[in-house]
């Protein structure tokens, strides 16, 4: 399970005296940690009783966007089904609404404010896009409203001093970045050269950037640097072809998007102009879903990049006691038996993780209240179902802001369509929160 979401963002911060700031942290002595509602409305802290409204935007129209998340539409609100026929959260019922913004960042501010305004949603989760949260992120914390587990790595998601109720999903791009960087030293001992393709936006530039501080006490010598702009979805010939004239070592990669298809056909064209090049190609999780990667064919034979979650689609994990029932539950629920389980999988663990959030807010002193629900999911330690051994999603209040930080560096077989692991889980970021 890989998820492909990401865009432009900003790392300003606002006021810090804002309605929702921190009062303590968990851990040691110093009790749970709890959200500031000094400064918030009174719903903030008000019985949540009946039903829980749950809201959040996804590209459900717009093009290629669309296509590549429907199936986390699906699987988050095939996981809400699930709950509710099972009664995960006792005594209330959960009610998903998802609004279109077709990954464009100027319509999710009017989507959140209609989810708020009309459908009078509890909270927000999984919202698709850097750009896009980031959009809705000031709004949010001064209306104190949790949102989520985003559905980015952006490392501004951990700021949790100025954005308490903004909550991130996927590992810190920094984070995936460092362990790359970690890869190339082992595999070149002596010293490597590289190469960067990246999308010209604040995404992109966030791998571009944590790569280029690394590399020279790494022993890497970065050759070139070739971008894209946002948007744009035409074969990145001349930028691949640039980087093939100076025949580096390794290559990060850094599309999104359509664009992760058609920068692997370039380099694969490049690579045939020039037998007996092959570099070791790092390419993003943000494009190593298996949708992307099956649209690339061959192309995507033997890349690198990192898994947090097993791989849904490797016969070799069918008997997984998660996946089997995750495949078992969400296919009884109507998701098509030849369907894109991965991507579906992104979705279906956002839905599980809010629902868990859920639970344990239900149970808590307060019960259920937006602040309850995000001070419990600021103390989540969770193994969901997906997960592999030695992997849950952990967060300690302040101290821990990053949910997912233990990653396996994995090869893609384009024939089989599934991943191979190369060398050991890697732990050493787990319980780290550092802003870049």
């Amino acid at each position: 399970m890989l998820l492909v979401a990401c865009g432009g963002s900003d790392s300003s911060a606002p006021d810090t005296t804002k309605a929702g700031d921190t009062t303590s942290t968990s851990g040691g002595d110093g009790g749970a940690w709890a959200v500031d509602t000094s400064n918030c409305p009174d719903d903030a802290t008000a019985p949540i009783e009946g039903t829980v409204k749950i809201g959040t935007t996804m590209p459900l129209s717009g093009g290629v966007a669309a296509a590549a998340f429907a199936p986390v539409a699906e699987g988050l609100q095939d996981y809400i089904d699930y709950a509710n026929a099972n009664e995960l959260v006792p005594g209330v019922t959960l009610e998903l609404t998802i609004e279109d913004d077709q990954f464009d960042s100027n319509k999710t501010t009017p989507a959140v404010e209609k989810l708020i305004d009309e459908t009078q949603v509890d909270l927000f989760t999984g919202m698709i896009g850097t750009a896009n949260n980031q959009a809705v992120r000031d709004l949010l914390n001064e209306e104190c409203y949790p949102q989520l587990f985003v559905n980015s790595g952006a490392p501004i998601w951990g700021d949790v001093e100025n954005y308490p109720w903004t909550v991130g999903l996927l590992p810190p791009y920094h984070t995936e970045t460092t362990i790359y960087v970690a890869d190339i030293q082992k595999e070149f001992p002596d010293g490597a050269t590289a190469a960067v393709f990246h999308i010209n936006s604040e995404f992109g530039n966030a791998y571009q950037t944590t790569f280029s501080d690394l590399a020279p006490d790494a022993g890497i010598e970065i050759l070139d640097e070739q971008t894209i702009e946002n948007g744009d979805e035409a074969p990145p010939t001349a930028q691949v072809n640039a980087i093939a004239s100076q025949k580096p070592d390794v290559i990060l990669a850094v599309p999104l998007g359509a664009q992760c298809p058609t920068f692997l056909t370039a380099l694969a064209n490049a690579k045939a102009a020039n037998p007996g090049w092959e570099p070791r190609v790092y390419v993003t999780a943000t494009c190593a879903s298996t949708l992307l990667l099956a649209i690339s064919g061959a192309a995507a034979d033997g890349l690198f990049t990192v898994l947090y979650t097993l791989d849904t689609n490797d016969p070799a994990n069918a008997e997984e006691p998660g996946i089997k029932k995750y495949k078992e539950t969400i296919t009884g629920l109507g998701f098509a038996a030849d369907g894109d389980f991965a991507t579906a999988g992104v979705g279906w663990t956002v839905g599980e993780l809010t629902v868990e959030a859920l639970r344990r807010a239900a149970e808590s002193p307060d019960g259920l209240t937006r602040a309850s629900i995000l001070d419990v999911t600021r103390s989540l330690d969770y193994h969901f179902m997906l997960a592999p051994e030695g992997v849950n999603y952990t967060l300690n209040g302040a101290e821990d802001a990053y949910g997912l930080e233990s990653l396996q560096v994995a090869q893609y077989d384009a024939d089989t369509k599934t991943y191979t692991n190369v060398g050991g889980l890697v732990t050493s970021f787990e319980g780290k929160t550092e802003l870049p």
